[in-house]
């Protein structure tokens, strides 16, 4: 167990290793996020792909709803599954150490988490794009969602903060 009498560098290291194989899965669902606009962009504006047809109007905009709570979610459940990282009862209690092998394990999972739904609105993006005929809505969920993907990007700093009790999740 990592306590808080260790220093700060060693604290920092030993956190950084174990967000590092996050980071990876991270960089690949952001980068799968820019493709499907990319992708989508390409199918229906450069090469002309109909293969849904016009569908009514209700279909996309009830995808667009699904994606946009479906981002707005994924910032909700992450700080849930933040918070079961920290004591319970203990919201921001200076002084207090929490434990950085409890605190890590929820870190990862929220992250994962919030990623997948970000992901998921990105690819609804695409779907959107090829019911709808027009790339623009395809674009902007999958802009959207990297765009938020960089805000909740993994970092030690976060996870140090997180542990002292000088921000809340």
């Amino acid at each position: 167990m990592l306590d808080f009498s260790q220093r700060e560098s060693e604290r920092e290291r030993f956190i950084a290793g174990r967000l590092r194989p996050i980071r990876i899965v991270c960089m690949a669902l952001a980068g799968a996020s820019l493709a499907y606009g990319i992708l989508g962009w390409f199918l229906i504006e450069g090469f002309q792909m109909r293969p849904f047809g016009r569908l009514p109007r209700p279909v996309p905009l009830a995808l667009s709803f699904l994606a946009m709570v479906m981002i707005l979610l994924g910032s909700r459940i992450r700080t849930s599954i933040l918070r079961s990282g920290l004591p319970s009862g203990l919201m921001r209690s200076t002084g207090v150490p929490v434990n950085l092998e409890s605190l890590i394990p929820a870190y990862i999972r929220a992250t994962l988490v919030s990623f997948a739904l970000l992901e998921a609105a990105a690819l609804i993006g695409l779907m959107i794009a090829l019911f709808a005929e027009s790339s623009f809505y395809g674009m902007v969920f999958s802009v959207g969602s990297f765009l938020s993907m960089l805000l909740r990007w993994p970092k030690a700093e976060e996870v140090d903060r997180l542990a002292r009790g000088r921000i809340s999740p």
